[in-house]
């Protein structure tokens, strides 16, 4: 039988992540620093230690910007339930926090290999949408040409749905 203070914990993680799950980060995290908080509390093993690291680490990303922490809880979360698909999705998201889109889509697609019906991990990939062919394939997406082409079709489509708008 747990401890009530093992119980507790327990309690504590799954009332952050249905937080976190509600995009309230911030009560989320309040209620994991109760939990993994300390260092002589980190050190403890509880049993939802895995799915509360990621969605630790996500809020600690979204609340107070501290990403290479954030980063690590997700990746600790991903080596102890790697077949779990809410963990690649966090740290995704986590990366996109950063202002790592690459790195991102990347979590995503190889959450998505193992997880491919995860409806939160199917909702990260499709927020980062896709990018458009560059504008002269034959060369390259940083060539001059390429950049003002695709700024010029970013900036009609920008002028068409504001047109729509008004219609």
């Amino acid at each position: 039988m747990p401890s009530p203070e093992a119980t507790r914990q327990s309690a504590l993680i799954e009332e952050a992540i249905a937080a976190a799950r509600e995009e309230d980060f911030l009560r989320a995290l309040t209620l994991f620093l109760d939990v993994y908080g300390g260092d002589e509390k980190s050190s403890k093993r509880t049993p939802k230690e895995g799915k509360g690291l990621s969605f630790f680490g996500l809020s600690l990303a979204l609340v107070r910007k501290e990403m290479k922490p954030a980063i690590d809880l997700c990746r600790r979360a991903i080596e102890l339930e790697f077949y779990n698909g809410d963990h690649y999705a966090n740290l995704a998201r986590v990366y996109a926090a950063a202002g790592n889109r690459k790195k991102a889509i990347e979590t995503a697609e190889q959450g998505l290999k193992l997880a491919p019906d995860h409806d939160y991990l199917i909702a990260v990939r499709k927020s980062f949408g896709v990018r458009s062919e560059p504008y002269v394939p034959f060369l390259t997406r940083r060539n001059p040409i390429n950049v003002s082409l695709g700024q010029a079709r970013h900036a009609k489509k920008i002028a068409e749905a504001e047109r729509r708008k008004k219609s």
